[in-house]
Formats: structure tokens, C-alpha cells, sequence
């Protein structure tokens, strides 16, 4: 007996040491006949969070299998088991995974407290904002606050404010106020960045060069229904304070200069027209300064050269009311 218990924690401790270090996941399921587990993709919270490569696929055995890697990170995976994938918020901890194949689910991966938090936000089908609004300590509500944060600046300041003070401090805690602070560089009261852009001929435009003015930039695309529609109400605000010395100024970012110049050309719109460097690209142009991620999008930039407003689609109808109190 004391033989076979000295061979069985033998066999343990590989699981054991890499659980300490890592993850590890072992398992013993039915109804396999052949198969593999593997980390089937992970799921960004970001579209500019770079992919980790995932730890090689393990075969399964008799249903037996021990698969482990390392995270830089808690996060969201899909998980695949022979032929059936589940979703698993993945931690180093280790798991263990057990039942038959037809009747697993991500919940079946025992050990890691954020997965058994992860499943219960699943059962529980309600927003992220109502599961953070109830679980602020939860660092699932961490990860979900992260998850706003390619929305709006109100939203996703929202989503941070709602957090426990542990749970700020989590991965994905520190994550969202670094995405605030940047926020903030876009935001009223900041000085306009030095974004790179291009008139119709080509040639170098910076706003700068309206020191003194007060100026809307519109920012848009060609490809943008929304950003379409609202030119006609573009032009009734220039119309209405050009005269005041108000410039206008519409900011592209297409990629292809050719749809931008059709669309110049379809819409006829009378003020100055510029191409952004960097298009809609993660981590370049207008979303790497000034953290625009919907448009269309207006910022006002008082005769100072400091951010006055910036408005996105929900509140781009105050532009008027703000104009006006920078006129007075």
C-alpha cells in the first residue's frame, strides 16, 4: 500500500510543480473515443492585444490527459476538448476536469475561483454592467470593465468608478485606468496632439496652424453611413457660425485615399477636407491620440489649441450649445 501511495504522488508532482508556475489541467472524461485538448483561441479583450501562442496540443488517452502552460495573465479562452469547445476564464491555478464528453461545459473545469466566477456571470444573463454594479470586488468585473473600454470615455470611467479597490488592483484593473489616462489625452482641457494629416493636394495640415481660432474637426470615413448622414447637419453648423470665425474641418480616416476623393467629390462638402496618417488602425493616428473608436466623433479646440469638447455620436448635438458659450 505505502508502495503504491509513493508511486501515486510521484506521478503528481510534474502536475503539481508546473500548477505552481503555471496552469495545469488534468482530466478524465468519458465517451472519447480519440482526441486532443488545446487551447483553441484566445479571446482578446482589446483588437490591439497581441495573441500569445498557445501551449502545444495535448492527446487524450483513455479519456486521461494533463495539458499546462503558462499566462502572463488571467483571461478568457476557448477551450477544446476532443471535438467540443468551451469557453474557460483561464488563470494559473490548477484544474481538474471530469464527466462524460456529451455533457461538459466551461464549468466543468474545477479549480481556478475566476472561472467559477466567469460561469456564474454566464448563468446569471445579465449585463457587465449589472454583474459589475453587484460583484465590484469580483475580478471578473475587472476583466468586463476592460471590455468597455473601446467605448466611450463616460462609459468606460463608469465601469472603473463601479470597481472595489482590490479589484483596481487586479491585471485587468490596472489595465482599464491606463486606458482612462489615455482617454483623458482626447478629452476637454487637453492640448490638441500633433496628429499628422494632409490636405487634398497632398500637403502637410496641422491644426496648429489655426492658433487664435476657435475649430471643429469632424472626424469621419467614407465607408461610414452614420458619418454620412450627418454631413448635411455638418454644413448647417458651418453655415451658421463661419461667419463667426469658426474653421471647420473634416478629418478622414479612410485607408484608401481613392474612396475618400469619390466621396469628396459626392458629398460637395465646402470646408477644408484632410486625410488622418494612420487611417482607423489600432495604436496609430486618431486612435492612438486622441482615443477615438467611433465615429462620427467632434472635437472642438478653443483658441488656445486646448480640447474644448469632445463629442461622440451620443452627444455630437451639443455642438451648437458649446460654440456658443465659446463665442460669448
Amino acid at each position: 500500500m505505502k508502495q503504491l501511495l509513493k508511486i501515486a504522488i510521484l506521478q503528481l508532482l510534474p502536475a503539481l510543480c508546473l500548477a505552481s508556475d503555471g496552469f495545469v489541467i488534468s482530466g478524465n472524461v468519458s465517451g472519447i473515443v480519440s482526441g486532443y485538448i488545446s487551447i483553441a483561441e484566445y479571446i482578446k479583450v482589446r483588437e490591439a492585444d497581441k495573441t500569445p501562442v498557445p501551449p502545444p496540443r495535448v492527446r487524450i488517452v483513455n479519456g486521461e490527459f494533463t495539458y499546462a502552460g503558462k499566462l502572463d495573465h488571467p483571461t478568457l479562452v476557448k477551450m477544446k476538448v476532443s471535438t467540443r469547445e468551451f469557453y474557460v476564464y483561464l488563470e494559473n491555478a490548477a484544474y481538474t476536469v471530469s464527466g462524460r464528453l456529451d455533457s461538459l461545459s466551461g464549468a466543468s473545469f474545477k479549480g481556478g475561483a475566476l472561472n467559477d466566477e466567469y460561469q456564474e456571470y454566464l448563468a446569471g444573463h445579465k449585463t457587465a454592467m449589472e454583474y459589475i454594479r453587484a460583484n465590484p470586488n469580483s475580478g471578473i468585473s475587472a476583466y468586463l470593465a476592460l471590455c468597455q473600454s473601446a467605448g466611450t470615455y463616460a462609459n468606460v470611467k463608469a465601469a472603473y468608478d463601479l470597481l472595489g479597490p482590490e479589484t483596481r488592483k487586479t491585471w485587468h484593473g490596472k489595465e482599464l485606468a491606463a486606458n482612462i489616462a489615455a482617454f483623458k489625452k482626447g478629452a476637454a482641457g487637453a492640448v490638441f496632439p500633433n496628429l499628422k494629416l494632409t490636405d487634398t493636394k497632398e500637403k502637410a495640415f496641422s491644426v496648429k496652424q489655426m492658433a487664435g481660432k476657435i475649430v471643429v474637426l469632424d472626424f469621419w470615413a467614407s465607408w461610414c453611413a452614420p458619418c454620412r448622414a450627418y454631413i448635411p447637419t455638418m454644413r448647417e453648423h458651418y453655415n451658421k457660425y463661419r461667419s463667426k470665425g469658426v474653421e471647420f474641418i473634416s478629418v478622414s480616416v479612410d485607408a484608401n485615399k481613392q474612396k475618400w476623393q469619390d466621396a469628396m467629390d459626392e458629398l460637395k462638402m465646402e470646408w477644408t477636407q484632410t486625410l488622418a496618417d494612420g487611417a482607423f488602425e489600432d495604436g496609430k493616428g486618431v486612435k492612438e491620440l486622441l482615443h477615438i473608436y467611433y465615429i462620427p466623433h467632434v472635437i472642438v479646440v478653443g483658441k488656445d489649441g486646448k480640447i474644448a469638447a469632445s463629442l461622440d455620436y451620443s452627444t455630437k448635438d451639443q455642438l451648437e450649445k458649446k460654440l456658443d458659450e465659446l463665442l460669448k
